[in-house]
């Protein structure tokens, strides 16, 4: 059984580790999971949208340490994936301030050679995507050429106020890339996608069972894929992490 969303690491005050999700989940059935770093969603120095507030930033690392301590954590998740025979699949969470500001020039191409991930994590209600702006068109740009070349998934996260038609001019432009919309939500805008563009797919994360039905009812079970969004999901809370 594939779990195809699911989270480690810092999310708010709780700290998931790797090996305690993973076995949580292998011992529930699931022997593949695709999974990211909430990590990811700390803010860092560079973080325009947060240097209003100074208790925010005041312990934030910069976007190179958030970087590097995030590649640590997927390092050291696979190798618990790897202890305890369970195939795990990385994805790659952008922050684009990783990208525009740090000094050690970080772009996806590196990323990608640093650790091997298997396709792409956008989240734009975590990190600010503005593709009105130059930087921001060209770095979703780079992500679905390398993915488009390089064959890796890309995920991005969808709810009502940021509609999976964020992307769509990307998703039109790179036809050969699987793009897995998270949630299932809102539910017209997805079955819009799934009628649109046969590279896109939908994750069950945190849907509820009334449109899961509804996009099996207008054809497009084939393209639903089985998700959790453990240990975020107050659906699986219950667990003891």
């Amino acid at each position: 059984m594939t779990d195809y969303h699911v989270h480690i690491g810092q999310y708010g005050k709780i700290y998931y580790y790797a090996d305690r999700v993973f076995s949580t989940l292998k011992a529930s059935g699931v022997d593949e999971v695709y999974f990211s770093s909430t990590t990811s969603c700390l803010y860092c120095e560079e973080n325009v949208a947060a240097r209003e507030n100074p208790e925010i930033l005041k312990n934030a690392p910069t976007a190179l340490a958030l970087y590097e301590g995030v590649m640590e954590e997927v390092q050291n998740a696979l190798k618990a994936a790897l202890e305890i025979g369970l195939k795990a699949h990385p994805l790659y969470w952008v922050v684009p301030e990783v990208h525009f500001s740090s000094s050690e020039n970080v772009t996806i191409q590196k990323a990608m050679n640093e650790v091997n991930y298997d396709g792409f994590k956008i989240h734009p209600r975590a990190q600010k995507w503005d593709l009105s702006d130059i930087d921001t068109i060209s770095l979703a740009d780079e992500i679905f050429s390398y993915a488009e070349k390089h064959k890796k998934l890309i995920m991005i996260h969808a709810d009502e106020d940021f509609l999976p038609q964020l992307f769509e001019n990307f998703i039109a432009k790179y036809p050969a890339v699987t793009v897995q919309i998270a949630h299932c939500r809102p539910l017209d805008d997805i079955l819009y996608m799934l009628n649109r563009y046969p590279n896109v797919v939908a994750d069950t994360a945190m849907a509820n069972e009334d449109v899961i039905e509804k996009i099996k009812t207008a054809g497009f079970e084939s393209r639903l894929r089985e998700a959790s969004d453990f240990p975020i999901s107050n659906m699986f809370r219950r667990h003891v992490l």
